[in-house]
């Protein structure tokens, strides 16, 4: 199967999450082992829901191993109109249109068939190469928790994610705290409000000590760029004529080192606290709903330097949106290149699109970082 056909029939399945259904990529990828003779692993996560994983075993002259990984989960094709069918995989100009072509499909088949050619021309390397496609990352990271369960990266000395960075050197990514306030106080009728605890009117105080976050929180790391805060969703009451009981509030956080998630909540609970201590208050409930820390590396790591030789470029690039890697890797211990040929700008977008040549470069940039890092050429 060629390079454009093989993405095209990832993108034809539709592998939203929810509910995922990503063991049917899966089983797209064993099937063309299957037919290269390349042994690989499933792992159950849930129904339907697998993780892929291919050893290629090296020659053993390096103990440390490569991974090369990625999702095989999108996000939902959403409620506006697409120009061309989110599962059709069309090409159009020079474009492979479909949910998933840059975040990221593209990047996890342009991975995989790296792989296919190492071991289609004999190729062994001195280290052993995985090869990881996880499920669930666009919402609970499921897949990369369940390999942790089962597998230690202890032996993984360098990782490349092959999220959409449109062919950029990136070296981390931010950090994502994402919290829910919920505000509880008491029904009474709307012509009456003093004899009732009003949930959305106390959530008006909240909100402005969190707009005094958006500066107070604010860090600038070079190359991830500022940390911002954000209230992305307030829900609350229950009719115009009673007071409402219940306001929830979703706050997202992205993080720079050396921010803390922990030391962010604790200040935000103080404040909270100093609020609420007024007579006549709701009940303050403070829920995390999703902690993924920054990763960053070194630019002068070995990882990276090849990863720029290889692409003639000189300067690094950080992204917003987190990753596996902040679950593989949360304390930034081994060395982690993000590079995909999808534009992070189409991600999560309607008419996503991928560039054929972009996909096609990316194969090789990713069969190129193999060999030259793992010390063959």
């Amino acid at each position: 199967m060629d390079p454009l056909q093989f993405l095209q029939e990832m993108i034809r399945i539709d592998s939203s999450n929810p509910p995922g259904n990503e063991g049917d990529v899966a089983k797209l990828l064993a099937n063309q082992c299957d037919q290269q003779g390349i042994p690989y692993r499933l792992s159950e996560v849930d129904f339907n829901r697998l993780n892929f994983e291919i050893v290629l075993k090296g020659t053993g002259e390096r103990s440390g191993k490569l991974m090369f990984c990625g999702h095989m989960d999108t996000v939902l094709p959403g409620e506006q109109p697409w120009d061309y069918s989110p599962f059709s995989g069309e090409v159009i100009d020079g474009k492979i249109y479909g949910r998933g072509a840059s975040d990221m499909k593209s990047g996890l088949s342009a991975m995989f068939l790296a792989l296919e050619a190492i071991h289609q021309e004999k190729i062994r390397l001195p280290m052993d190469l995985v090869f990881l496609a996880t499920a669930g990352e666009e919402v609970d990271s499921c897949g990369a928790r369940k390999y942790l369960e089962e597998n230690k990266m202890d032996d993984i000395e360098a990782l490349v994610i092959g999220e959409p960075t449109k062919e950029k050197v990136v070296v981390g990514h931010k950090g994502a705290y994402w919290l829910e306030i919920v505000t509880i106080g008491k029904t009474a009728h709307g012509a009456m409000p003093d004899q009732g605890i009003n949930a959305v009117e106390w959530m008006k105080p909240i909100m402005e000590v969190i707009e005094t976050y958006k500066s107070k929180w604010k860090v600038f790391n070079e190359p991830l760029g500022e940390s911002s805060v954000a209230v992305t969703k307030v829900n609350g009451g229950i009719q115009t004529n009673v007071i409402p009981d219940y306001c929830s509030l979703h706050l997202d956080i992205r993080s720079i080192p050396p921010q803390s998630h922990d030391a962010l909540l604790n200040e935000l609970k103080e404040s909270i606290q100093e609020i609420v201590s007024k007579p006549n208050a709701p009940v303050v409930k403070i829920n995390q709903l999703l902690d993924r820390p920054s990763i960053l590396t070194d630019p002068t790591s070995p990882l990276i330097e090849t990863a720029l030789n290889i692409k003639g470029q000189n300067s690094v690039y950080g992204v917003s949106y987190y990753t596996d890697g902040a679950v593989l890797n949360p304390e930034s211990e081994i060395p982690t290149l993000i590079y995909g040929p999808g534009d992070e700008r189409l991600a999560h977008q309607p008419n996503e699109y991928v560039d054929i040549h972009a996909y096609l470069r990316s194969i090789d940039f990713y069969k190129e970082l193999a060999l030259t890092y793992s010390g063959i050429k």
